[in-house]
């Protein structure tokens, strides 16, 4: 056990050490996006640049699978950004649920549990939820894979990439809608099925 003036020391260096870890960490500064787009007591911080960084390894898992299972449509796959401004984190939400409806037709091919849904705490999403569904999209797909190929992992789709600009929820929106695009060439008659 330590002495009492020793633990006052101890304590005293680990709220230094925090201080220092959270002035120099990419999430303190990422304070100020989070705050613009809303707080949850329940998720934390999450920013839009973070949302998007999810949603880039769900996009390199989608192509994963258009290269192995439907070659023939690759080279045809849409490629190109639509950008789109002044959008918010539940619009973005929604199309997610749009997109996971599109992932729920190849799960159910599969025999794999659907997109896990994310209910919001508010009228409106929040990058945490936008978060969580994306993640939930990713899981699904993932796991759609691990059956079709038992012997690879996938885990590589799962990382965390860094860019020079903070993403908006614009952006996170842009690519959810060309993950979406893809997806209706890659399931052509299947996707027509939930439209």
């Amino acid at each position: 056990m330590l002495s009492p003036r020793r633990s006052k020391t101890s304590l005293a260096t680990a709220g230094l050490l925090a201080l220092i870890f959270l002035t120099s960490s990419p999430v303190h500064a990422q304070t100020q996006d989070a705050k613009a787009y809303g707080y949850s007591d329940r998720y934390g911080e999450l920013t839009p640049t973070e949302v998007f960084s999810l949603v880039k390894n769900l996009d390199a898992i989608v192509m994963h699978y258009a290269y192995r299972y439907k070659p023939e449509l690759a080279s045809s796959l849409p490629r190109k950004i639509i950008p789109v401004q002044g959008y918010t984190p539940d619009r973005v939400f929604i199309a997610l649920t749009g997109l996971s409806k599109r992932l729920n037709v190849l799960a159910d091919d599969y025999g794999v549990p659907k997109v896990q849904s994310v209910v919001r705490e508010q009228n409106k999403a929040i990058p945490a939820e936008v978060f969580l569904l994306a993640g939930s999209c990713l899981d699904t797909l993932a796991h759609i894979l691990s059956v079709m190929e038992p012997e690879n992992s996938f885990g590589d789709f799962y990382n965390n990439r860094t860019y020079r600009r903070p993403k908006t929820p614009s952006d996170v929106y842009a690519l959810v809608d060309l993950i979406d695009r893809k997806l209706i060439v890659l399931l052509g008659e299947q996707v027509q099925q939930i439209e």
